[in-house]
Formats: C-alpha cells, sequence, structure tokens
C-alpha cells in the first residue's frame, strides 16, 4: 500500500484507435497535491465554464506535438488537430526535449507519484510508453499509475443502485461528469479540458478514489508498450486506398508537408 502524495492527471490526443498504431498529437499533465483532494472546500481556485471549481495550487504541462503520421479523419473531427494545424503552427514531434520536460515535471512534484487517467491502462499509459520507447527513455522508477475508469466502475459498482451498470456510456468520463454535475463537459477532446473534467469526477469521489489508488496503482515499470515503435514510413497508395477522392488529396499534401512522401 503507498500514501500518494501527488497524482498527475493525464489525457493524450492521437492520430487514431490502438489498433492503428497511433502517434501522440496532443498531452496534458495536471499536478494536485493530496491536501487539495482531500480538502477540496479549502483548495478551491480556479472556475471552470460550467460553474465549477478546481484546486488553486496546481500545476500543468500542455504540449500539442506534430505526429509525423497522417491523422486520421475520425480523430481530427473528435479533437480538431490535423498534419496540417500542427505543421502551420510549427509544433516539434514527439522528441528529447518533450522527455526532459516530461521528466523534470515529475520530478519536481513532492512523492510518490500517481499518474491518473481515465481509460489509461488501455491506451494512455501504453501510448505514453510506446512514445518514450521510442526515444529510449522512460519515466523515473518511482512513478506509479492507476486508471480511473477502473476505479470507479468498482466503487460505484459498490455503492450506486445496480442500474447503474447497465447505464449506457455510463462510465466513459463524459457520462460519468454529467452524471455528477448534471451537465456534459465541454471542449471534449481537447487534452486539457480533458484532465480538468478528470480531475472534477476525481473529487466527486474523492476519499474513495485516493484510498484505492493507494491500495491499487500499479508501478509505472509494469506498463507495457501499446506496439513496438519503428521508423516512419512512406504513404504508400494501399494505404491512400483507404480514403476518398477528397481526403486521398489532403492526406498526400499533409505527406508532402511532412516529408513522408
Amino acid at each position: 500500500m503507498h500514501h500518494f502524495q501527488t497524482f498527475v492527471f493525464l489525457d493524450l490526443e492521437a492520430t487514431g484507435i490502438c489498433g492503428e498504431r497511433p502517434r501522440l498529437t496532443e498531452m496534458c499533465l495536471a499536478s494536485v497535491h493530496r491536501f487539495s483532494l482531500e480538502n477540496f472546500t479549502q483548495s478551491i481556485g480556479n472556475r471552470g465554464k460550467a460553474g465549477h471549481v478546481y484546486p488553486r495550487v496546481m500545476d500543468k504541462l500542455c504540449l500539442c506535438v506534430n505526429p509525423n503520421k497522417l491523422v486520421s479523419q475520425k480523430a481530427f473531427d473528435l479533437s480538431g488537430l490535423s498534419n496540417e494545424n500542427l505543421t502551420e503552427n510549427c509544433k516539434s514531434g514527439f522528441d528529447q526535449t518533450i522527455v526532459t520536460l516530461l521528466r523534470a515535471f515529475l520530478e519536481r512534484q513532492a512523492p510518490p507519484v500517481c499518474l491518473v487517467a481515465h481509460n489509461g491502462f488501455n491506451f494512455d499509459f501504453p501510448l505514453l510508453r510506446t512514445e518514450l520507447t521510442r526515444q529510449e527513455s522512460d519515466l523515473p522508477d518511482n512513478v506509479f499509475c492507476a486508471d480511473s475508469y477502473q476505479a470507479l466502475r468498482e466503487i460505484l459498482e459498490g455503492i450506486e443502485n445496480p442500474r447503474f451498470r447497465r447505464f449506457k456510456g455510463g462510465y466513459s468520463l463524459s457520462e460519468l461528469y454529467k452524471r455528477f454535475h448534471g451537465v456534459y463537459p465541454l471542449n471534449a477532446h481537447c487534452a486539457e479540458a480533458d484532465v480538468l473534467t478528470l480531475i472534477s469526477v476525481f473529487r466527486s469521489h474523492a476519499t474513495e478514489l485516493l484510498n484505492w489508488a493507494d491500495l491499487h496503482a500499479r508501478p509505472w515499470k509494469e506498463i507495457t508498450p501499446m506496439y513496438n515503435p519503428s521508423p516512419s514510413k512512406n504513404l504508400h497508395q494501399s494505404h491512400l486506398e483507404r480514403y476518398s477522392p477528397k481526403q486521398r488529396s489532403k492526406a498526400v499534401r499533409s505527406s508532402q508537408s511532412l516529408g513522408l512522401v
């Protein structure tokens, strides 16, 4: 059992879903000390657009990343990030500079540190591990991680009406936020907005979630990469055939701007 002092809430946006060997396009981390989560009414500061409040003392690291890989249409529709706007805004890829920033951000937090992501064990943590592996780097050894999706399923199924188990989408971050606050969150699939939503959901059951993390958080070193990274590949004709003529033209322009073709 650990008594974590800092919880670092994490969200990633990517070029696509797991089976598409995605690359990271945006990341946000927000660190909140245990004191602020246990004494939330004493630690109120920032007020969100929906009227909900967030801890006043909070470190944030938010970065947009050029993935050097084609962003799928679905991912663009959700996040608003594309190869064009990332390139036009001169964003670099996931490199050693980002690794240094990420490690420094975590190392300045009061230990022990626990990363928290919603559905993190299935997506955010493995994808981040893949990007770090690509750079032959990793997070500090004393970092742990917890999945708020898994935690809230176990907690709510123990204390809520059993019908909640059959509630469609009941454990998605947006549905949990609506259940606890009565409205859907704004700006879903923006990494910073999703992190703030996660913090708001977390504090709704802070005592139970803190205890759950102390008991069930896993060491970061146990996280398996989503896939084994390989060198960047050219955009082949077989890949282009998946797209409509308009999307195909856009994909070629995007890849040309990235130097992939």
